[in-house]
């Protein structure tokens, strides 16, 4: 099986390549569905934030994600203190998805944080979606619903996307059209596909 992280900044058009993904049949591992789901997998970490933000964060055992991501994008040390708490089980459950999928010839796993939390030294190739700054920032706004102060405190908190591009070993700039990223990652996918391994036709006696 081949492990191919996929990332970028937030809003930077990722989930529309994903898409492309899944239409070609690739099984793609969402990070951020993890994320949440380790939630109720884990209950040490809804303990963690009650004993420390109370029902500002967490209302009768329901999880205020707004208001959590408030405090945790504003305060770096805060940040680093959930992350403490909450990435060991993602990578747990990370890797367990990985291995359900092992039969496949090739598995993506779709990350944010894939060079922050070191995910990328677990993969064969990495792809990083790049796009201008302004666009990003426009986009997080009209998704999210964000201030522009609320949506530039979430892209200071990921590394710069000139670095991740820098750190990757495919980049697809996602400022042009649909039909133009898609094609890139295609591209990207079948050279990943020679260069590590064979194809499923291939594979097949």
């Amino acid at each position: 099986m081949i492990r191919v992280g996929l990332t970028g900044g937030i809003a930077s058009g990722k989930s529309t390549l994903v898409q492309v993904l899944k239409k070609e049949g690739i099984p793609v591992i969402d990070a951020d569905e993890v994320a949440r789901e380790v939630l109720f997998l884990y209950p040490e970490i809804l303990d963690y934030l009650t004993k420390t933000y109370g029902e500002m964060v967490v209302k009768d055992g329901v999880l205020n994600r707004r208001a959590l991501g408030k405090i945790i994008f504003s305060d770096p040390k805060k940040r680093k203190d959930y992350n403490a708490v909450i990435m060991p089980r993602i990578r747990e459950e990370v890797e367990k998805r990985f291995l359900a999928h092992s039969a496949e010839t090739l598995v993506v796993l779709d990350a944010p944080l894939l060079f922050e939390e070191n995910f990328h030294e677990e993969m064969d190739a990495v792809i990083t979606v790049t796009v201008d700054a302004a666009t990003q920032l426009k986009r997080l706004m009209a998704r999210d619903g964000f201030s522009r102060e609320e949506a530039e405190a979430r892209v200071a908190a990921q590394m710069d996307l000139a670095q991740k591009a820098a750190q990757s070993d495919y980049v697809v700039d996602n400022g042009g059209s649909r039909e133009e990223s898609a094609r890139r990652l295609k591209e990207i996918l079948e050279r990943i596909r020679r260069d590590h391994g064979k194809t499923k036709e291939e594979e097949t006696p």
